[in-house]
């Protein structure tokens, strides 16, 4: 045992991971053996200085799905190498900074009437597709109308927009009516699925590989397994120093490592916290961490016994100690949550106290639910750096409250799709978008993805007024108001916010270091690979 600075026994990090991989069947993240250093033009001290060199294949280890849930439509891509592979071949009008700021992509000015309910979009002017064929309006209708198709996963995303009033105005300009008000439509446009696709555009497979207007182009995909890119000399921002771009999708933790040690791939995505620190230490390859961390969470669905009790859901929060599962599974690179998405994003309630470790509160409150010693069902799976481990702390934290967390694995590649808020207790994993996106995706009663089932008429009246408010600081007001609900009562125990570490070889420049969810995580129009002597 060791201690936690809050005084309290917490698993040490070597019998945290083998503890979980007794539970689970799953094998135990020992030390990183280092890649053998071999002469490149980095050297052993970092990545290549410069100046950047064109050409070259790089080959990306990134979690994906399996080969029978794997999409390549922009508009329905939900894995990790899905989301990779759009950012790398389509655009959107709008997209996030690290600080969830926006960045102007295709969109050269959004502009709203005085009530936001109408917007402008205005376009870059010279863009064109891979295959030549010009941007214009029609490209955004056509996405519109299909990121609005019931039937596809981007069908939320633009839930406000009124597509029966939605018009071109001229070849530029596209006027977006909205059901209700919006004061930040910038903000739900950089969301997952919103991109651009070429007019008419209906197929998207191996055959078809369609077009984008991105920085490299498809030239082959085989799903669940990997995507061939090449360099989009077209390219409005300028070409790319890659000739081509690998994705190869691996879905478990461990592996996608052993096949970046192997020398199976230059960069690897979404490591283990423990491979990441362990791996700062060898002289072949370079870390990087992002300035801002993404939520570690279980959610509970609040129409589901036991945790259709508010009581259950407050105690299942207070059972968990947040500062030993910092230190425990995150390995540095993380910081404590308080049960609320968001940390860092404009008005996030920042306010509001910080939820501690109680257990015998926990205990009071199971007693007064008549649900002492309660026992419930995580199910987990090594699906994100960080799931088995703190699923794992989380059990032993429990049991101090009288809570018995019974651990039941499921497999990595559908976990997300098939198991993830079905079930009583799961893993939830968003990235960072900001709150207008996050409760629009998951808060109200008519969510596409309302895991924990939160569903309350008053809640979603008083998201659409925060939506609609153009003042700033009724806007702040009224998104601290849902926050404290949300707070009291919600279904998520995020305890966590941790930094999510890439690494690449030192012969790989031009990396970003960017938060999961923003325009610079696995983009890879910048990066270039030097020449090894």
């Amino acid at each position: 045992m060791n201690n936690s600075p809050t005084g309290r026994a917490v698993l040490g990090r070597r019998r945290l991971l083998a503890t979980g991989a007794g539970l689970l069947g799953l094998t135990a993240l020992g030390g990183v053996p280092l890649l053998t250093a071999c002469g490149t033009a980095g050297g052993p001290s970092g990545p290549p200085s410069g100046p950047p060199q064109p050409g070259g294949r790089l080959r990306s280890l990134i979690a994906g799905r399996s080969a029978t849930s794997d999409v390549l439509d922009p508009h329905e891509a939900g894995s990790s190498a899905g989301g990779a592979v759009s950012k790398n071949v389509w655009d959107k009008l709008v997209a996030y900074n690290n600080d969830l700021t926006l960045r102007y992509r295709l969109a050269r000015a959004l502009e709203p009437n005085a009530d936001g309910s109408v917007w402008r979009i205005s376009l870059r002017p010279g863009v064109v597709f891979s295959d030549g064929t010009p941007l214009t309006s029609r490209d955004v209708l056509w996405s519109f109308e299909r990121m609005l198709d019931p039937a596809r996963a981007s069908a939320g995303d633009l839930a406000m927009v009124d597509m029966a009033r939605i018009k071109a105005d001229g070849e530029l300009d596209v006027l977006v009516a909205m059901k209700t008000p919006i004061a930040d439509f910038g903000s739900v446009l950089a969301g997952w699925y919103c991109y651009v696709v070429k007019d008419g555009t209906t197929a998207f497979d191996q055959r078809t590989l369609p077009v984008g207007t991105g920085p490299f182009a498809l030239a082959a995909w085989s799903p669940g397994d990997r995507t061939l890119l090449r360099r989009n000399d077209r390219h409005w921002d300028g070409p790319a120093l890659l000739d081509e771009v690998e994705i190869i999708q691996i879905a478990e933790t461990e592996a996608r490592m052993n096949a970046f040690l192997s020398g199976e791939g230059d960069v690897v995505h979404e490591m283990s916290y423990l491979q990441a620190r362990n791996l700062e230490n060898d002289p072949a390859a370079t870390v990087y961490v992002p300035p801002e961390g993404l939520m570690g969470c279980f959610q509970m669905r609040t129409d589901l016994a036991p945790f259709d009790d508010v009581r259950v859901r407050q105690a299942m929060r207070l059972a968990v100690d947040r500062q030993a599962m910092v230190d425990a599974v995150y390995y540095g690179y993380g910081e404590v949550g308080n049960d609320l998405y968001g940390k860092g994003a404009p008005y996030y309630n920042d306010t509001l106290p910080q939820r501690s470790y109680d257990p015998q509160r926990a205990r009071e409150l199971l007693r007064a639910a008549g649900k002492e010693n309660l026992e419930v069902t995580l199910v987990t799976a090594d699906g994100m750096p960080g799931m088995v481990e703190s699923a794992t702390l989380y059990a032993e934290q429990a049991k101090a409250a009288g809570i018995t967390v019974r651990l039941e694995s499921a497999p990595a590649d559908t976990y997300f799709s098939q198991v993830s808020g079905k079930r009583a207790l799961t893993h939830v994993g968003w990235w960072n978008y900001s709150l207008d996106y996050f409760y629009g995706q998951t808060g109200t009663s008519t969510s596409p993805s309302n895991s924990t089932a939160w569903r309350r008429p008053a809640w979603d009246a008083k998201f659409a007024q925060a939506r609609a408010a153009m003042n700033p600081e009724r806007r702040r007001e009224l998104y601290f108001e849902l926050q404290d609900e949300l707070w009291r009562e919600g279904g998520l125990i995020l305890h966590s916010f941790a930094k999510r570490p890439d690494a690449a070889r030192n012969t790989v420049g031009g990396m970003r270091a960017g938060v999961p969810g923003t325009d610079d995580w696995a983009n890879y129009a910048t990066t270039w690979i030097a020449a090894q002597g």
